[in-house]
């Protein structure tokens, strides 16, 4: 322990313009937050890294976080270190990935010595990193019971902030895990979210639902962009357009977040002061999305900080005031909101160093978002039961004032008896009404016993209708296709669902057009499988009509993207030849074992039962 000290004291008197002190690394604290320990220079001119050593004007940092506002030029950042830990090699961590651009190095202020560069940013390609990560992270390389100097050079058209860790190898590996298994749980929830919204949407076709989908998926892109997931797995080599991917994310997530607002709050039917402010959101957020596009360089004077959290603040305030009016959706919308704010106040107020910085406040907006969208969800669905519990009470009332209706009428007519033509005229008039209601009930039951026997996707009979006209087969030819579509999963997980879809029905077409004949039926049997009944046919002209189909199918053009979709069936065949009792289950089982042998042999082929 003295040696360390004597060094620290020699490495003091030889450090360059004595600055801060040394921070001092032991091997008890294997991760070190930076704040108070570092010193920034706002030069007037530029300088290299040689003449910011010897520059003059360094300024202490205060409070938890480096954070200095708007900087339209280079902003340097040093610190000295003493390495009184057996870590040679420390690593610098830079948690905020959206910095255009970092350049660090490590000064021997003994021997003059400077490390190679090391530089970083979202304007640059993940390639050009010299340490490619999640976010930006330097090595250095610091002798034991010495002092280093680490100078960093930071750009960024964005506000300009900063928070610093310094961690052993095992500490950052660790740590990144942890982060890594919590943002992406974020990202799985906020996905699942997403994804049953939309069913949602296509199902209701309710505009709330599309906008909340889209004030959602914005979202997501400005996470993925704050957190590094995007810079690391879906932009990486992007380069200089990447620096807009956050502007644009956050912009449109307000943008939607307003619409959303108007639509689910129903602010136009409401007016007043709480329309007149979101008209102006509106308009604010649709110029800062084409600036963004166009002319980048013009955001800087329309203060969107500022506006952003105004736009938070407004937001719950117009909930606020929609509840008092009688607003059913605005308490729980109000809840969302609040916990947004609260996350983002305690993540604004950690970043400017007013709060402890720590992995809690720096995802504290993060997890506002989280809760913001649960409740949201929620307030949604609970939007959907009050609709339908008022059309339900209307209903009701309906039935009420029917039956009412009718009551009155029969007192009516109680009193006419003596008016025998008027009776019979009144008998006459109900009767057809009843004759009506009956015709129209005949006609709903109708289209409900077609819909439910019919897939919705292919319009084939679903498995359901196949199953009972197989069991009204009697004892004559026939013939079972069980068709399956071949590597379809590898098609939905490469192409997507939406085109998995469309193979689905451009088999259901061909399999629709090959079922014609009279006692034919095709149907889906289930996912990508698909069974054909073929009546009064031998196993020959049984086997032909599958190839048909088969070669039909293998012909098919389906194009995603400007790519060709490969698109083929297997076909496994069994024929009845009406000369012994039919055992339909036997027979299915049997075309069934045949399809998985079309499978086992290679797929893409016919194979018939022995």
């Amino acid at each position: 322990m003295p040696i360390q000290i004597i060094g620290l004291l020699l490495c003091l008197l030889t450090a360059p313009g004595l600055g801060a002190a040394p921070l001092s690394l032991s091997d008890e604290q294997p991760s070190v937050r930076l704040a108070q320990q570092l010193e920034y220079l706002l030069p007037e001119q530029p300088l290299d890294f040689a003449e910011a050593s010897r520059a003059e004007g360094w300024q202490p940092v205060n409070g938890s976080s480096l954070s200095l506002g708007r900087q339209p030029g280079v902003v340097w950042v040093r610190m000295a270190l003493y390495n009184g830990s057996q870590q040679p090699d420390w690593r610098l961590l830079v948690e905020w990935p959206i910095l255009d651009r970092i350049e660090a190095r490590v000064l021997d202020s003994g021997s003059g010595q400077w490390s190679p560069l090391g530089v970083a940013g979202d304007r640059l390609p993940l390639s050009a990193w010299s340490e490619p990560a999640r976010q930006p992270i330097f090595l250095l390389h610091l002798p034991l019971a010495e002092t280093r100097w680490v100078y960093l050079q930071l750009q960024s058209a964005k506000n300009l902030v900063a928070p610093m860790q310094l961690l052993t190898e095992s500490a950052y590996a660790q740590q990144e895990m942890s982060q890594r298994t919590l943002l992406g749980l974020f990202f799985g929830a906020m996905l699942a979210v997403l994804l049953y919204n939309l069913s949602l949407y296509m199902f209701t076709r309710d505009s709330s639902y599309a906008w909340y989908c889209l004030y959602l998926l914005g979202v997501v892109v400005y996470e993925l962009a704050l957190t590094g997931f995007g810079m690391q797995f879906l932009w990486p080599e992007l380069g200089r357009p990447a620096g807009l991917i956050y502007v644009l994310s956050a912009a449109w997530s307000f943008f939607a977040a307003t619409f959303f607002a108007r639509v689910f709050l129903d602010i136009r039917h409401y007016g007043g002061w709480v329309l007149w402010a979101n008209n102006a959101l509106l308009g604010y957020w649709t110029l800062v999305l084409l600036l963004a596009v166009m002319r980048p360089q013009l955001l800087h004077g329309l203060g969107i900080p500022q506006v952003a959290m105004a736009s938070c603040l407004v937001a719950f305030a117009s909930a606020m005031s929609l509840w008092r009016r009688g607003n059913r959706s605005a308490p729980l919308f109000s809840l969302a909101w609040f916990f947004l704010i609260a996350g983002t106040a305690v993540h604004v107020a950690a970043l400017q160093g007013v709060l402890p910085v720590n992995q809690l406040t720096l995802r504290m907006q993060t997890a506002g978002f989280f809760a913001e969208f649960i409740l949201l969800s929620v307030a949604l669905a609970h939007r959907i039961n009050n609709e339908r519990s008022a059309r339900i009470a209307a209903q009701t009332a309906l039935i009420g004032e029917r039956e009412a209706r009718l009551e009155s009428q029969e007192q009516l007519l109680s009193e006419q008896a003596r008016a025998n033509e008027e009776l019979e005229r009144r008998v006459i008039e109900r009767t057809t009404e009843l004759q009506q209601s009956t015709l129209e009930l005949a006609q709903v039951n109708a289209e409900l016993t077609r819909l439910s026997n019919t897939d919705p996707l292919t319009q084939l009979a679903n498995r359901r209708y196949c199953d009972q006209q197989l069991e009204l087969q009697s004892n004559k030819p026939l013939a079972v296709l069980v068709i399956d579509i071949d590597h379809f999963k590898s098609v939905n997980d490469r192409y997507g669902h939406p085109v998995g879809d469309r193979c689905i029905n451009a088999v259901a077409d061909v399999l629709r057009r090959s079922a014609q004949r009279r006692g034919d039926l095709a149907a889906r049997y289930g996912g990508e499988e698909f069974l054909v009944l073929l009546s009064d046919i031998d196993a020959a002209s049984a086997a032909l009509r599958a190839e048909e189909i088969r070669a039909e199918v293998a012909s098919l053009s389906l194009r995603e993207n400007g790519e060709q979709v490969p698109i083929s069936v297997s076909i496994g065949l069994a024929a009845h030849d009406g000369g012994t009792s039919l055992r339909m289950s036997e027979l299915i089982g049997a075309a069934d074992r045949a399809l998985y042998a079309a499978k086992g042999a290679g797929r893409n082929q016919v194979c018939c039962a022995a």
